[in-house]
């Protein structure tokens, strides 16, 4: 995401196609961050690139995006509306509450129940949207690049994860929370 946003705030009259031109991706893939951007709270959903306030510190504080504060931020902004990342307030929040112990197959149909009512076509049982939105989650909260760092959600097995009982530090209801974290 960090690097996306680089080249977005240097570039500001770039569109998706041009930020995904230097990854070797066509649009959807800088539209993808672009959207991960916002429901993180990094950006305004619009172009050109805007940072919010707290956008704005995050740059100042940790323009890698690797800090703790940074992934605590990230992670709260993520889970925090339903309205701007519904699957992400789900994953932790309604889901977590079930159980800490869960295999793909299980998230997969809580997906489904939570999703496909907005539309049965691209969330029902057989869409291909439930497993990518599965995917996505596992790797953001299991993989060292994302919000692994965290600790929220460990890998047991290829199909087995479960929820630690980790929480956050801080909560971030200004930018002078955040700016206080670091």
């Amino acid at each position: 995401m960090a690097r996306v946003l680089d080249i977005a705030l240097n570039h500001p009259a770039h569109r998706d196609e041009e930020l995904a031109r230097p990854f070797g991706y066509g649009a959807p893939f800088s539209s993808a961050y672009r959207s991960w951007l916002h429901k993180s709270g990094v950006i305004e959903l619009r172009f050109p690139i805007t940072l919010t306030r707290f956008g704005e510190v995050l740059r100042e504080k940790d323009p890698g995006f690797s800090k703790e504060p940074t992934l605590w931020f990230l992670h709260e902004q993520l889970t925090a509306d339903p309205e701007r990342a519904e699957a992400w307030n789900f994953f932790m929040g309604e889901f977590r509450s079930m159980g800490s112990r869960f295999s793909v197959s299980d998230l997969r149909n809580g997906l489904v129940m939570k999703l496909s009512a907005h539309d049965a076509k691209h969330f029902g049982p057989q869409s291909k949207m439930i497993p990518v939105i599965a995917r996505k989650l596992l790797e953001c909260y299991t993989s060292q690049a994302g919000l692994g760092p965290l600790g929220l959600v460990n890998t047991l097995s290829n199909t087995t994860y479960e929820f630690t009982s980790v929480e956050p530090k801080v909560e971030f209801s200004s930018t002078d929370d955040l700016t206080r974290a670091y």
